[in-house]
């Protein structure tokens, strides 16, 4: 900082050129601490959207968990009524919080008990047990079609 004794010393050009130095500094270090704020206002700015997005994803992943079935690899002989020429869908479930995700093929080929062996939807509903819904009334959400 310039005193007025120091000052009382210099020529007018030296002074002035004090003075330059001294408001570049001030500048200088009024850019940087803007620098600083700017940083840390974005850097909690982007930790709070992340945060948001985060729980918004955990809240859609529970959401379908609870309330929603994908239901994939239908088996030709399970393809009657409405699932006639659909590949995949996604149902609403008629219980809370069960499993979200049916694999057919995989249920239909381990039976629990013996079954007529003839009988391939019988022995699936039978694998499927009290989540049988899913394949005798469906309420579709998305379907994909063959």
């Amino acid at each position: 900082m310039i005193t007025p004794e120091s000052s009382a010393q210099m020529t007018r050009k030296q002074y002035q050129k004090k003075l330059r130095q001294h408001r570049q500094r001030i500048r200088k270090r009024r850019k940087s601490r803007i620098r600083r704020v700017r940083f840390v206002r974005s850097l909690r700015t982007t930790r709070f959207w992340t945060r948001v997005a985060i729980t918004t994803a955990v809240l859609l992943m529970l959401a379908f968990w609870s309330r929603f079935a994908y239901v994939y690899n239908i088996p030709s002989y399970a393809e009657q009524g409405s699932l006639v020429g659909v590949e995949a869908y996604v149902t609403v479930k008629s219980w809370w919080f069960g499993p979200p995700i049916f694999n057919l093929n995989e249920e239909a080929q381990y039976p629990l008990s013996p079954v007529v062996v003839g009988n391939s939807y019988g022995v699936l509903i039978q694998n499927l047990g009290k989540y049988s819904s899913v394949i005798e009334n469906p309420r579709f959400i998305w379907v994909r079609r063959n």
